[in-house]
């Protein structure tokens, strides 16, 4: 009897390995499907974040009780946010889901295991039990031909009774993993009602904005042609400014050439190789070059409003926008900080645009303006998140920061410099 158990528990461990590989597996797959509704989840509190901001973006500027662009500009983007939150919150739906199903094959597997357990631990006790009663135990050490045998039988008996311990012991960790798995079920099912909840909120938030949205673009369809004219006094305004960055980097890169040259007529009469640029315009020019895309906004919150290029206004045709940055539209009194060290180049003004700052970062320059107020003066060294001034709020209530980056003379689209958010 006692040889057959041990024989049996020893065959017995390359099942229970095989049933460990299964789990592992499973539990790998309930991981890295919780590590996909962890990015979904932090998703999803973003884009909450961002529409609660837009939100409270576009009650300043409801609050001057006047239809304006911009408020429908603001609109927009928050249908595209609640858009892309229910779409998240969809796959979040079919990601719990999912994850239910795994739960509830692990938990099965987990119960049968159990079953088992408890039914080779109740054979293993009543054979103990009949043989302890009959004084078998005794017996077999007693009847043994020497003493050397006897120890070997003593410690034979012990392994079996090490053995019964071993299951009673699996038996508990069995129970402790199917009372845990049950438990995750459970949390999920309910994490799964949430959002089914969530989501059908954010479905009649989106209908509403949808209402908010026709009746606004009923409301500036009366007055277009209004809207034209002061889109093109704006232009008109951007113009100004626009020349006025292209003079002030012009003047820039004219007093460089003539640096250089003075350089070259040095050298020449010297007869030492002419440095074609300072050791630190070099390491500036290149170190900005290299951190195309990973530079960071100029402002800590907001949206882009208005994008990069010539393009036509999405729900009035006849209106046609041009921007050589970007327009992030953000929150009154915010900090405009720089993308990168650099020197001051120049500080501007323009009526109704503001005050803008033009910071030269070697062969490139980035521009703030639509500021209110600055924090700089010309020929001042500034470092990376250095705070320039603030954004200006303009008569509608809003703050929009106009931002550019220039490799030379030649404009640049912002989003492509700037870092993801």
């Amino acid at each position: 009897m006692y040889p057959m158990a041990i024989h049996s528990w020893k065959l017995g461990k390359r099942p229970f390995l095989g049933f460990l590989l299964l789990i592992s597996l499973l539990l790998g797959n309930v991981l890295s499907a919780q590590n996909s509704r962890k990015a979904l989840e932090a998703k999803r509190k973003r884009v909450e974040r961002e529409i609660a901001q837009s939100q409270r973006i576009l009650l300043t500027t409801q609050n001057k009780k006047q239809a304006t662009l911009h408020q429908l500009n603001t609109l927009n983007r928050i249908i595209v946010q609640r858009e892309e939150l229910i779409v998240n919150l969809e796959k979040e739906v079919i990601a719990t889901e999912e994850e239910i199903v795994r739960q509830y094959e692990q938990l099965s597997l987990l119960q049968a295991d159990l079953v088992k357990e408890q039914t080779k631990l109740n054979e293993t006790v009543n054979k103990a039990y009949k043989t302890r009663k009959s004084g078998q135990e005794m017996a077999f050490i007693f009847s043994s031909n020497s003493v050397k045998q006897a120890l070997r039988r003593w410690k034979y008996l012990r392994k079996v009774s090490d053995y019964r311990r071993f299951q009673i012991a699996q038996l508990n960790d069995q129970q402790v993993k199917v009372t845990n798995a049950l438990n995750a079920l459970n949390q999920v099912r309910r994490e799964k009602t949430q959002l089914l909840i969530a989501q059908e909120q954010e479905r009649k938030n989106l209908e509403s904005d949808k209402k908010t949205k026709t009746e606004l673009v009923a409301i500036l369809s009366k007055k277009e042609d209004s809207l034209n004219e002061r889109i093109e006094q704006k232009q008109v305004q951007m113009a100004k400014l626009n020349a006025a960055i292209r003079t002030a980097i012009a003047r820039e890169i004219e007093a460089e050439r003539k640096r250089r040259e003075r350089e070259a007529a040095r050298s020449k009469k010297t007869g030492t190789a002419p440095i074609a640029k300072t050791p630190a315009t070099s390491e500036i020019s290149n170190s900005f070059k290299t951190s195309r895309g990973r530079l960071p906004w100029p402002v800590s919150q907001g949206f882009v409003s208005q994008t990069f290029g010539v393009h036509r206004h999405p729900e009035f045709k006849n209106i046609t926008l041009q921007n050589n940055g970007i327009d992030i539209t953000t929150q009154a009194g915010q900090n405009v900080t720089a993308i990168f060290k650099g020197t001051v180049s120049a500080i501007l003004s323009i009526p109704g645009e503001g005050e803008a700052v033009l910071i030269n970062h070697g062969d490139y320059f980035s521009v703030y303006s639509r500021m209110g107020s600055t924090s700089v003066s010309k020929g001042q060294k500034v470092a990376l998140g250095d705070v320039l001034g603030t954004v200006m709020t303009d008569d509608d209530g809003k703050a929009v920061l106009q931002f550019q980056i220039w490799s030379g003379q030649e404009k640049q689209n912002p989003e492509n410099w700037l870092k993801g958010r």
